[in-house]
């Protein structure tokens, strides 16, 4: 039995099944140093170069900032030359691959070539979306566990402890918005999020999903909150005036939330949801 055979057993499905389409690039023309505190901030290992079509040029690393700007340092009085985050692409033609091709191969590639991350590209080598290890780990222990969030209810209590801020809707346009401290794993994926409403206690299901199913919302993160687009889904159910505030209830490494109404005698609930 060949590798690929072996590894076509574990992973099942394609590359836009796992694929994160929330990435991090940056254009050409970017200087080293920005790339470098956009890398500091959001803890990015790589960042993928595009140009001004957004077609993939390239990859660069964590070590290829820090080697470029160990090169630019100029004993004083010198002047400093900024490089280019172009210039610090070692290969003419970047290693990539589609969104339908099947998943196993494309970790073969990863593996065989001894890279992070491939860049996933459509037809016309425009960005879609990117392949990491880390995706692809996650998506292997997924399966592993797949029916154990029904079976067992997990208990922590030191993250009982913490403090949590309420999540709420916005009256003004319907948006579901729940601070990011309540979220457990801050790597777990949540690019896309389908909706459930408990009728009789009020609760609101936040399961995070990978591909972009008819019923998944894109979300975004602003201001340390996770936001979701929920327009359709509060007018539905005509939650606006319902309740202020929501409790969050992290299950399963972040795989899905739970909001429950908060109780208005827990604290100051009316201020909040009024944005």
């Amino acid at each position: 039995m060949t590798a690929i055979e072996t590894i076509s057993k574990q992973l099942q499905g394609t590359v836009k099944d796992v694929m994160s389409v929330k990435v991090h690039t940056a254009t050409v023309g970017t200087h080293v140093n920005i790339v470098a505190d956009l890398m500091a901030r959001y803890s990015l290992r790589r960042v993928v170069v595009v140009d001004n079509a957004k077609q993939v040029l390239g990859v660069v690393s964590q070590r290829d900032i820090v080697r470029a700007l160990m090169s630019a340092m100029k004993p004083e009085g010198q002047e400093v030359v900024h490089k280019r985050v172009e210039q610090l692409i070692s290969i003419e033609k970047p290693i990539t691959v589609g969104p339908e091709i099947p998943l196993a191969r494309a970790a073969y590639v990863l593996a065989t070539n001894k890279i992070g991350c491939l860049p996933v590209v459509d037809e016309h080598r425009i960005l879609a979306g990117v392949l990491s290890i880390s995706d692809i780990i996650q998506f292997l222990a997924d399966d592993n566990v797949e029916g154990m969030e029904t079976a067992f209810q997990m208990y922590s209590p030191k993250n009982d402890a913490k403090t949590r801020s309420p999540a709420y809707v916005r009256k003004m346009n319907g948006d579901l918005v729940i601070p990011l401290k309540n979220i457990e794993n801050k790597r777990a994926r949540m690019d896309y999020a389908v909706l459930g409403y408990d009728p009789p206690t009020g609760r609101i299901l936040i399961k995070f999903v990978r591909a972009t199913a008819d019923e998944a919302i894109a979300t975004k993160v602003q201001d340390d909150n996770l936001i979701i687009p929920a327009k359709g889904f509060v007018r539905h159910f005509s939650l606006i005036g319902k309740v202020a505030a929501f409790d969050v209830t992290d299950h399963n490494q972040s795989k899905f939330l739970v909001l429950s109404p908060k109780n208005a005698s827990s604290g100051n609930v009316n201020a909040v949801g009024t944005t």
